[in-house]
């Protein structure tokens, strides 16, 4: 794969970024990949060779390319992180080998001393728990508190259609960065924007799953190098297990010395996140963690019947003093028909593992029954060595 160097363009009141992607090992017309911002943040923005190394090296593994040339100067240090990233995919995912890379190594570009620190958003549970512990405990001013919260379009399966943006999906986009803004400010945050066809050139959501890992998100970040000095992502709330994905070992290795990158929390469980999430109104408010396979009705936040969604209601069930009720879903129970969805997936399975006995401790057995159940009727179809190395 080779890709060449960034090209800016100012179009539409937006500033987009735009580089050639040419396949070397498969027979597939040359693709383009591009970022694109408000033209309000165009000065915050600036073409740097790292973030096409990060962003697009899972999409090299995954294809199975034999190597990866970029057009531009790598630094050092983000080379041999791509490396170890690399590696530790392979590691969990056999069939996704480390490409060659052809790079040129350089310094990189000076970024400016007064930048700020900022956290990737879309209020979903990992992100929202971050940014609770970071403004809980990190003074107004100080240098590791979150000034900027980082939204992206484009990175759900269904962003995109036939290659282009999809109209409902931009507009459902809106609405919920317009509630994102408010919130983060009421901070003391500014919301920054941005969007990328990253995601649509992935085949399939496995593929994207698998390998994509938080590069994306950092290629962002490395764009954005004149304002942002450090970036955290909320992590997965698996710890470090081998087969969690994302893991959160993969993100400090896309940093660089001009950009600090790094998970938040990854030794916190979802659950614990939840239940932080319980005490605190104003985020639990703006909580989004649905697949979004359709668009909730009415403008709602969640649609009430994904997986994602299930699971995080179950959490909240077993949490208890009505926390389901406070929180933005159509419905304020699950039915035990639905417990499920919540199975549907070994990385869902392993978070609701915990939940049976304390929806039992809150009365609720026909949840915990079906929860107990479900998790049987998986461990007796799944190969034992596959559960050992998906816990």
């Amino acid at each position: 794969m080779r890709v060449g160097a960034w090209q800016g363009e100012r179009r539409g009141g937006a500033l987009r970024l735009s580089a050639r992607i040419t396949w070397e090992d498969r027979d597939r017309a040359d693709d383009t990949l591009w970022f694109e911002w408000p033209e309000a943040l165009a000065e915050s923005v600036r073409a740097e060779a790292d973030a096409a190394l990060v962003a697009l090296y899972p999409l090299a593994m995954y294809m199975r390319e034999r190597r990866l040339k970029i057009d531009g100067a790598v630094t050092s240090r983000l080379g041999d992180g791509v490396r170890s990233a690399m590696a530790v995919i392979a590691e969990q995912w056999p069939a996704h080998q480390p490409v060659a890379l052809d790079i040129t190594h350089g310094r990189g570009s000076r970024a400016p001393g007064d930048r700020e620190a900022a956290v990737c958003f879309s209020g979903g549970v990992d992100a929202l728990a971050a940014v609770q512990a970071n403004v809980s405990t990190t003074p107004v001013g100080a240098s590791e508190r979150y000034a900027s919260a980082l939204f992206v379009f484009g990175l759900n399966t269904f962003d995109f259609v036939e290659g282009m943006p999809s109209a409902d999906r931009l507009v459902a986009h809106e609405v919920h960065a317009a509630r994102l803004a408010a919130f983060v400010e009421s901070l003391g945050m500014t919301l920054l924007r941005c969007s990328t066809n990253l995601r649509s050139l992935f085949p399939s959501f496995d593929a994207w799953w698998e390998v994509a890992s938080t590069s994306y998100l950092a290629a962002v970040g490395h764009l954005m190098r004149p304002r942002i000095a450090s970036l955290a992502m909320g992590s997965a709330g698996r710890g470090s297990v081998v087969g969690v994905s994302p893991h959160p070992l993969i993100d400090a290795l896309h940093a660089t010395d001009a950009l600090s990158v790094h998970g938040a929390q990854a030794m916190m469980t979802r659950l614990e996140k939840v239940r932080r999430l319980t005490v605190w109104p104003e985020g639990l408010a703006v909580l989004r963690v649905c697949l979004l396979i359709d668009l909730p009705d009415g403008g709602r936040l969640n649609c009430g019947t994904c997986e994602k969604c299930v699971r995080t209601m179950l959490e909240l069930i077993a949490i208890g003093d009505g926390a389901l009720a406070r929180a933005p879903f159509p419905v304020s129970d699950v039915d035990a028909s639905l417990v499920g969805r919540a199975l549907g997936s070994s990385h869902g399975r392993a978070y609701v593992a915990e939940l049976a006995p304390m929806l039992a401790a809150q009365g609720r057995n026909d949840l915990a029954d079906a929860l107990t159940h479900g998790l049987r009727q998986h461990a007796r179809t799944t190969p034992a060595w596959w559960q050992r190395w998906r816990a």
